[in-house]
């Protein structure tokens, strides 16, 4: 030991080992003893399993027992009514089969009557429908013809009807024409008298002022000069008042005309439309004729459909009643036939009852056992359990010694 009292490093290194192997051996020593307390708990654990299992076997073989007895007890109260009430069954069951019977053969008569009838007016049908297209055919086509020709009267009025348009918008034209040169020459008459005033007012007062007679003359040979332009405007508003008065005529003379011909083409039109529906009209009323004749058959024949599918139910319904009679009284003969079947049965029922009871009371002591054994063997397998922990632990401690050595 130094002054300050330290343990030299070669003491401390001897005595290190010494405690590792210590608690080495403690570790071993308690896992030896952990593992006396596994194999007594394991075998705790695998008695109670095993006592389970046979508690839990015992149990589905009484259930299924018990639901062999219970049908059997049924199948036995069932023969027990049969063979009490066999002879109401037969007679009953009998009268049900005899009464079905008559009804099955006469609903089938029925479907295979209901069919034919059918069948026969669905070819009446056919036939019908052909002989309507035949005798509509020719019909048709007229309509159709009629129908074509009031469309062509209607592009003949439409036609017409641009034509008086445009004729009206020539006669507007021309008559704003007209209009125009007469107002032309309406100015120009006036500015010639207006001229001719000016002239004839400087020529009075040139009279009046005893002007010279060359200025004189001058002024007359205006006047003359002025003169003559009024009456070359005059003549000029009568020209032009003739000639576009003309173009006027003739325009309102081929508005008359179209307008004729659109009164024409409206009446042609209208001839043609009344013609297209007093055929169309006639068509459909022998189409009507003829579809209410094929609906009166197509319903008829659908009422002969559902009076087959009616019969078809009420067979099935017949066959369905016999059937179950029939399996009943096959039932009451084979009962009938058999009471030692019925004994048999009763017989078993017994023995099976003795055998349910005695495999209850198996159940009871073997759930008696694994009660009991669950109650002692409790401690061991809780140790069981503490013990795997304390292995888990320890068996941690000794690896970690060992990976620190």
């Amino acid at each position: 030991m130094d002054d300050l009292g330290n343990v030299p490093e070669e003491t401390q290194g001897e005595k290190a080992p010494d405690a590792r192997g210590r608690a080495i051996e403690s570790a071993r020593s308690a896992v030896n003893g952990a593992a006396a307390t596994l194999r007594s708990g394991i075998s705790a654990v695998r008695d109670v399993r095993d006592a389970a299992r046979r508690h839990s076997s015992a149990r589905e073989l009484l259930r299924d027992m018990s639901d062999a007895l219970e049908a059997d007890e049924e199948m036995l109260a069932r023969r027990e009514e049969v063979a009490a009430n066999y002879e109401r069954i037969v007679e009953e069951q009998g009268a049900i089969i005899a009464q079905s019977s008559s009804e099955i053969s006469r609903q089938r008569e029925l479907v295979e009557q209901a069919r034919a009838q059918a069948e026969a007016l669905e070819g009446q049908l056919g036939q019908l429908r052909k002989d309507h297209e035949q005798e509509l055919r020719p019909y048709k086509r007229i309509v159709e013809s009629a129908r074509g020709r009031s469309e062509e009267a209607a592009r003949g009025v439409s036609e017409a009807k641009r034509a008086v348009r445009s004729a009206e918008g020539q006669v507007k034209e021309a008559t704003e024409r007209r209009d125009q040169g007469i107002a032309s020459a309406s100015r120009a008459i006036d500015t010639s008298q207006g001229r001719l005033r000016k002239v004839q007012d400087a020529l009075s007062r040139a009279r009046q002022e005893h002007a010279d007679a060359g200025a004189l003359k001058q002024l007359q040979n205006e006047v003359a000069t002025e003169l003559a332009h009024v009456e070359a405007a005059r003549a000029e508003i009568n020209t032009v008042t003739h000639d576009t008065q003309a173009s006027v005529d003739a325009a309102q003379t081929h508005l008359w005309t179209q307008k004729k011909s659109l009164e024409e083409a409206q009446r042609e039109a209208d001839a043609a439309k009344s013609e297209y529906e007093s055929r169309k009209r006639e068509y459909d009323e022998r189409l009507g004729r003829a579809n209410d004749a094929e609906k009166d058959l197509e319903d008829r024949i659908a009422a002969l459909h559902e009076d087959e599918e009616g019969a078809k139910a009420a067979h099935d319904e017949a066959a369905e009643r016999h059937d179950e009679a029939q399996a009943l009284l096959d039932e009451a003969e084979e009962v009938h036939a058999t009471p030692e079947e019925t004994e048999r049965l009763r017989a078993s029922i017994a023995s099976q009852r003795s055998e349910v009871a005695a495999q209850q009371r198996v159940v009871d002591d073997l759930a008696e056992g694994e009660r009991s054994l669950r109650v002692s063997t409790r401690g061991s397998r809780l140790a069981l359990l503490a013990a795997a922990v304390a292995v888990v632990v320890l068996i941690a401690v000794i690896v970690v010694l060992i990976v620190t050595r």
